[in-house]
C-alpha cells in the first residue's frame, strides 16, 4: 500500500450553477478557482454535472456538444492558477452521452475523464451510458480516485476505487433532498472503512424535478469530519496528507486484509 508523502489542500465548491448554460458555468469555475487559490487550494472539486447542469428536459446531447469547446478554457484556468480541478459534466462519446467527472491539471490539461458507473433513477438510465471501470489519477505526490454521487452509496464500487491504492477519493454529487444520511453518515463511513480521505461536493438549489440540500463534506481516513458545508453557496477546505492514510492503517489495513482473504 501507499508509502507516499504527498500533500495538498482540497477545496469543494458548493453551488447551484446555471443549468444548461455551459458558458455561465465556465465563468463560475474561473471565479470559484480564483477565490480558492487565494485560500491556498490545490485541488478544487465541483458538483456533479456542474459544467452543464444536472437534470433537464432539454436535449442533453445538444448541451453536451457545447462541452468540448470549453475544455481548452478549463485547461487554461488550471495552468494560470497552478491548480487542478475535478468538474462534473455531460460528455458525448461513441456509445452515447455520459455523466462524467472532467479531470484537469496544470501540467497535462484535461485528462481522461471518469464516467459514472451507477446511474440513479429512470432519467439517468434513459439519458446516459454508464461507465464500467474505477478511475484514479496522480497529482502532487498523491493518488486520487474519482466517483460520482450514487457511486459512493455502493460499498463495492467505493472499495474497487480504494483498491487502486488511492489516498483520496473525490465525489462530484447532485444529491437530492431528503437524503441527508448520505453526507452525514455514509460518506464518513466510506472514508473509515477504506481508510482514505473522501471529498463529497454537492450542489444546492432546485431544478424542474429536484431540490439539492448541499451539506458537502470532507472526511478523513479515520472517519472524522474535517469540513462540512451548510445549504448555501460555499467553499470548504481541508489539508490532505498521504501520511495520514499510512497512520490510519498502521495497526491494520482493511484493504490488505480483504485482499489477502481473496487471494487465499
Amino acid at each position: 500500500m501507499t508509502g507516499r508523502t504527498g500533500a495538498l489542500t482540497l477545496g469543494l465548491w458548493q453551488s447551484s450553477g446555471t443549468p444548461g448554460d455551459v458558458t455561465a458555468n465556465l465563468a463560475e469555475v474561473a471565479k470559484a478557482a480564483a477565490q480558492a487559490k487565494a485560500q491556498g487550494v490545490d485541488l478544487l472539486v465541483f458538483p456533479e454535472c456542474f459544467l452543464t447542469g444536472y437534470f433537464t428536459d432539454a436535449d442533453v446531447a445538444q448541451i453536451a456538444g457545447e462541452v468540448e469547446p470549453a475544455l481548452g478554457q478549463l485547461a487554461a484556468i488550471a495552468a494560470q492558477l497552478d491548480m487542478a480541478f475535478v468538474v462534473g459534466s455531460y460528455l458525448p462519446g461513441p456509445m452515447g452521452v455520459q455523466n462524467v467527472a472532467l479531470i484537469v491539471t496544470p501540467e497535462n490539461g484535461v485528462q481522461a475523464p471518469y464516467a459514472k458507473q451507477m446511474l440513479y433513477g429512470t432519467w439517468e438510465e434513459a439519458t446516459f451510458t454508464p461507465g464500467q471501470h474505477p478511475h484514479a489519477f496522480d497529482w502532487r505526490g498523491m493518488r486520487i480516485g474519482v466517483l460520482i454521487c450514487f457511486d459512493i452509496e455502493f460499498p463495492e464500487v467505493m472499495r474497487a476505487t480504494a483498491a487502486l491504492d488511492v489516498d483520496l477519493v473525490v465525489v462530484p454529487t447532485s444529491l437530492m433532498a431528503p437524503a441527508y444520511a448520505v453526507p452525514r453518515l455514509l460518506v464518513p463511513a466510506r472514508a473509515l472503512e477504506n481508510q482514505v480521505f473522501v471529498g463529497y461536493a454537492n450542489r444546492i438549489g432546485a431544478d424542474a424535478a429536484h431540490s439539492y440540500p448541499g451539506e458537502s463534506v470532507i472526511a478523513g481516513p479515520d472517519g472524522a469530519v474535517l469540513a462540512n458545508a451548510g445549504g448555501g453557496t460555499e467553499l470548504i477546505t481541508a489539508r490532505i496528507l498521504a501520511t495520514d492514510v499510512a497512520k490510519a492503517r498502521a495497526e491494520f489495513s482493511y484493504l490488505e486484509i480483504i485482499a489477502a482473504k481473496g487471494a487465499s
